[in-house]
Parts: C-alpha cells; structure tokens; sequence
C-alpha cells in the first residue's frame, strides 16, 4: 500500500511538472482567458484545434460572445427611449461568420485590440449591424 501511494504521488508530480511546458505549446494561453482586452478575446476566436487549449478557447470566445450581445440588447430594451446601439437581422446573425467579422475588425486596427473585450465586441455589433434610421 505504501509503496503504491508513493509511486502514484511520484506520477502526479511528474504530471504537474508537466503542464506548464504544455501550455506553452499552444498559441492561447490561460491568461487570454482573463479577457483584459480584446486582443485576448481575438485570441481565443482564433485559436487552432490543435492548441491545448483550442476547444475550451473557441467555446468561450462563442459564449462570452453571445452573452455580451444578449445582454446589450436587453439594456436596450430596457431603455426604449434610447435609440438601439445595434440590429442584428431579422433571421440573426451567423455566430461563425459573425465572429469571423469580429476577428477582422478588431485585428484592422491596433487601437481595437486594446479595448475592454466587453467594448470592442460593442464597437463592432455597432458598426457591423447599424439600425435604419
């Protein structure tokens, strides 16, 4: 029994001496995941199925995505005095392509990449999808 704790011990050690040499392999780090900027939230559209961190990445930008967009219309709709900061077509929009748009826009222009992520996605939404007027 001991001599088994020992050498599972010795394998955890060994895998967590592991884990920070693979998270340098990939492009997205665990810090874009903080999202301090857009250039973070770019980086984890962007991110390659084979980065380590590729699925979780793709599946946050998309999350973190739809709900900044869900909740910026609901603060419109809440203010209908105001006139609607965005309007996603009547069918909406393509996440993919949606995001994809994003990704170009934001990469455009340096100054974008360093807004919150919260504001570059509102930026766009706004430039992307204006209302008529």
């Amino acid at each position: 029994m001991r001599r088994t704790s020992r050498t599972l011990f010795l394998l955890s050690l060994a895998l967590a001496a592991t884990l920070p040499a693979a998270k340098s392999w990939g492009a997205v780090t665990e810090d874009n995941f903080q999202l301090r900027n857009t250039a973070d939230l770019v980086a984890l559209c962007t991110a390659s199925q084979s980065d380590p961190f590729g699925t979780a990445a793709v599946n946050f930008c998309q999350g973190f995505s739809v709900g900044v967009t869900r909740v910026l219309q609901e603060e419109d709709a809440a203010n209908a005095r105001k006139r609607p900061m965005f309007c996603l077509p009547a069918g909406g929009a393509n996440r993919n392509q949606a995001l994809a748009a994003f990704v170009s826009w934001a990469s455009a222009d340096p100054a974008r990449m360093n807004m919150p992520a919260t504001d570059g996605l509102a930026a766009f939404l706004a430039a992307q999808y204006p209302c008529a007027r």
